[in-house]
């Protein structure tokens, strides 16, 4: 069995060789949240009942690259951005793992208090809602609405995560808009909050099982604290990397930085 290292890497190459063939997406978010994915996806995500939103949408390519790991037949990484493919610049709610159409951000949040409220009027309807939001997403105050309405209405089956790497497309969180004291927010706001590395995979995984077997009234929010463009030298930080594609050397670079055959 492959090391959770050993896949992550392949996944982070996957990511560099996915923009780089299909001349589009967000590498350095994607970077950030490879473990975040890999550990709801690959342990805890459990369909049909189980919903999964990626608020903070530049992060497709990881999610792609995932389900691509984890042996997901239903689509082809090469169809990435190829005109009548559902692999689209965003993740759109026709694909079997993604539960909303994104590209707007700030919105993910309050959709999934919407389907808590269907799972908690409809007790015959279970599962958990996941939603993946980023910190420069939280400078827009549709997400503290969402919050401060799944406390009041007690959505305790909704786990946000957190993907908290400091930096958003103008510089970092702290320059551009300041979100700390980042758990004392959220708790006041009615949230059950934990933190955690958001690149150790075991971590994230107990985390989310602590949570789902100690049910709150209200949400619980997990922040993953990570490094935009982490596992790779030269994106890791490095503000160009949110938009750039990559080249033929870069890549070539990068299969062997990471070690992938």
């Amino acid at each position: 069995m492959l090391s959770y290292d050993r896949i992550e890497k392949n996944i982070r190459y996957q990511i560099f060789k996915l923009c780089h063939d299909s001349g589009g997406g967000h590498i350095a978010s994607s970077l950030s949240m490879v473990e975040i994915l890999w550990s709801v996806f690959s342990t805890h995500y459990k369909p049909p009942h189980d919903r999964f939103l990626l608020s903070s949408c530049q992060g497709a390519l990881a999610l792609y690259c995932v389900q691509h790991a984890l042996k997901n037949q239903e689509f082809k990484l090469s169809e990435f951005l190829k005109e009548g493919s559902d692999l689209t610049m965003f993740p759109n709610d026709d694909l079997p793992f993604s539960d909303m159409t994104s590209g707007s951000l700030g919105h993910g949040i309050s959709m999934a208090v919407g389907m808590g409220l269907h799972k908690k009027f409809n007790t015959a309807v279970e599962g958990t809602l996941y939603v993946v939001v980023g910190d420069g997403e939280l400078d827009e105050g549709s997400n503290w609405e969402g919050i401060m309405a799944a406390a009041h209405f007690s959505i305790n089956n909704l786990i946000i995560i957190i993907n908290y790497n400091k930096v958003q497309i103008d510089g970092t969180t702290a320059m551009v808009m300041n979100i700390e004291p980042l758990v004392d927010k959220l708790t006041s706001f009615g949230c059950n909050v934990l933190s955690v590395n958001g690149h150790n995979t075991e971590e994230i995984i107990d985390a989310i099982s602590t949570i789902k077997q100690n049910k709150t009234e209200g949400p619980s929010v997990l922040i993953a604290h990570t490094i935009k463009g982490h596992g790779i030298s030269f994106c890791a930080k490095d503000l160009s990397w949110h938009y750039r594609v990559p080249t033929a050397l870069e890549l070539d670079f990068v299969k062997s930085e990471l070690d992938v055959h």
